[in-house]
């Protein structure tokens, strides 16, 4: 590595540095670039160089926090014996317990990437498609235990886990009084339904 690419990858470390800072004591809505410019003791086209703009920063700077979080929930997850519900509240209340350290910071992080163009968000794009990956491949240990039947799709039923758990962690962030126990109450309900179904088997109707 060349002596200016060094420079550069330091510079951008500074940034992600500063901006962390910033982030978690100020909120993201108070910080402006330049003031993430100060922090770092670089100027404000450094830092546009690196960052395209502040949500892109925002972005970057909280992914290794979260990707520590779920990399430390999985390494603890139960094993052996453990249900596929059991399984997925653990991740869920180590994830409830993280965002609760800054509710406002991380609501402002799913505020604005959520619905940005593809591309955009590669970070917790490439996140969220391991984090998926990763349920998938729950369900398919589901099903080699008999406890998942043959025919499901192990995409599908890892796409709709984690709209659950997505749509319980929005009501977290926007709600002060939802504590981190009731919001993981209310997926714990909405998991146990999804998992066992809503709809009786034919023949059962009415019953």
């Amino acid at each position: 590595m060349s002596r200016r690419e060094t420079t550069k990858l330091e510079t951008r470390q500074l940034i992600l540095e500063a901006a962390r800072k910033l982030f978690h004591r100020r909120g993201p809505e108070l910080c402006t670039m330049r003031d993430i410019a100060r922090e770092a003791g670089v100027s404000p086209a450094s830092v546009v160089v690196h960052f395209k703009n502040k949500t892109a920063l925002l972005e970057v700077a909280l992914y290794e926090d979260i990707e520590q979080t779920i990399a430390k929930a999985v390494a603890t997850m139960p094993q052996a014996g453990a249900s596929l519900h059991g399984r997925l509240m653990h991740i869920a209340r180590c994830m409830y317990g993280f965002y609760d350290n800054d509710r406002e910071l991380y609501r402002v992080l799913i505020r604005d990437t959520t619905f940005e163009k593809a591309g955009e968000n590669p970070y917790l794009t490439r996140q969220l498609q391991e984090y998926l990956q990763f349920f998938g491949a729950l369900i398919e240990q589901e099903k080699e235990r008999g406890k998942v039947r043959p025919g499901a799709d192990a995409r599908i039923a890892a796409s709709s886990l984690f709209s659950l758990y997505f749509s319980v962690l929005m009501e977290f962030l926007r709600s002060p009084d939802l504590t981190p126990d009731m919001a993981l109450g209310w997926l714990s309900e909405a998991v146990r339904q999804h998992l066992t179904g809503i709809v009786p088997p034919e023949g059962d109707k009415g019953k």
